[in-house]
């Protein structure tokens, strides 16, 4: 299959009941006399059929190999995995052919298993606001079913979208030209039937935000240097449920360290008549034995992860290093650093896989010592005022206290 993960595992066979569910695609609907846990974490209802998507995933490309140092593409690290499942995907928004990073996307669990970035962050260039969360209901359009793209040629002067990133609906009547309208079912009712089959849904997430957010993988802020990679951060080929706590109290600190790490390689090797300015950053998802989901569609990582290589360079006295965390996906969470070499065996169960194979970080590099000590150093400096509320509050001193 064209463009799909070469991963082993350790067997297909949580893909038996997959595959015997294979058809058409019912959108949920729930009701709402439901607690909003009840409505959150369902079992799973359904299953990706694995066929049409992977017909539909022939059309997304796959060979942007930049944003990795070394061999690109690093094994899966789901254990129940299958390559018909994990889709490589070079994001791109609506029609445009720039890549803006790689993401190994499962389109069974539909999250991303990871997400792999080249940052190049130049501290006098400026910074981009947040952009809007309403980007978050685009959809990846070549992942949608053939009905959706048969509506927008009918409606919007042949305009062809099979090819497509995350798209809306302005970005349909830009290119046409035209104020085209598609009704009778509306362009939103057709994503709704035709395009969560293959990839989660604005609405899998919706009601549920005091629970879970949308944790971006490849994060919004790092890339805040550059408006196009920042605005394709919002798509949900790029999120995966995320407790909230987790997110803001705990996450959010270590992605401000790594933020700010990029910035201190830049002027470093600046400062060095070095070109060796880049961080390699892979963020992902770990699953737990036993997978939670989110309406019942979207599984629940029971990890979030980040891997970071940089190759430095010698000849200038800049040495490369690496070093990975991770933190469990749950209220009053904690993290865990480790060397890369060790992050590495905690994420493939001790086995031989390598996040930056090839490269100078698949052997024995420096590690980010101290990053446990300065992330709880800068956390506060790096929340906005409402998360220094929460997060820093007497009340969640004692709940976490008496929940650990």
């Amino acid at each position: 299959m064209s463009g799909a993960l070469g991963l082993t595992g350790a067997g297909a066979a949580g893909f038996a009941t997959a595959a015997l569910l294979l058809g058409n695609y019912n959108f949920p609907t729930w009701s709402t006399e439901d607690s909003t846990e009840d409505h959150c974490s369902r079992p799973p209802i359904g299953s990706a059929p694995l066929w049409k998507c992977a017909e539909r995933h022939s059309n997304v490309p796959s060979d942007c190999d930049h944003f990795f140092v070394g061999k690109p593409w690093p094994p899966s690290a789901y254990i129940n995995n299958s390559m018909d499942a994990t889709y490589r995907v070079c994001h791109q928004r609506a029609g445009d052919d720039f890549h803006l990073f790689a993401i190994a996307y499962n389109v069974h669990y539909r999250i991303p298993e990871y997400a792999a970035s080249a940052i190049t962050r130049d501290p006098e260039e400026e910074e981009q606001d947040r952009p809007s969360s309403s980007l978050w209901g685009r959809v990846h359009m070549a992942l949608c079913g053939q009905k959706v793209h048969e509506a927008v040629f009918d409606k919007c002067d042949g305009l062809e979208t099979d090819r497509w990133g995350v798209t809306r609906m302005s970005d349909i009547w830009e290119a046409s030209g035209t104020r085209c309208r598609i009704s009778n079912p509306s362009f939103g009712h057709l994503q709704e039937s035709y395009c969560g089959d293959c990839q989660a849904l604005d609405s899998d997430y919706s009601g549920c935000g005091t629970t879970f957010n949308r944790g971006h993988i490849n994060p919004n802020s790092i890339n805040s240097k550059d408006a196009d990679v920042q605005d394709g951060t919002f798509s949900m080929l790029n999120v995966a449920p995320q407790d909230d706590d987790f997110n803001q109290c705990v996450w959010q600190p270590y992605e401000c360290a790594v933020e700010r790490k990029a910035d201190e390689i830049y002027k470093k090797a600046d400062k060095a008549g070095s070109k060796s300015k880049t961080l390699y950053v892979i963020t992902g998802t770990k699953l737990d034995p036993k997978t939670d989901w989110l309406k019942g569609r979207v599984a629940i990582p029971g990890y979030f992860w980040k891997a970071l290589c940089y190759p430095g360079d010698e000849s200038k006295g800049l040495r490369p290093f690496g070093v990975g965390f991770y933190g469990p996906n749950i209220d009053c969470s904690t993290m865990t650093s480790l060397p890369l070499d060790e992050f590495e065996a905690f994420l493939y169960d001790g086995g031989e896989g390598h996040l930056f194979p090839g490269s100078v970080c698949a052997g024995k590099v420096d590690n980010w010592e101290g990053l446990d000590e300065y992330v709880a150093e800068i956390a506060h400096d790096c929340r906005n005022e409402h998360i220094q509320k929460t997060c820093e509050s007497s009340w969640r001193e004692k709940r976490c206290k008496y929940s650990g």
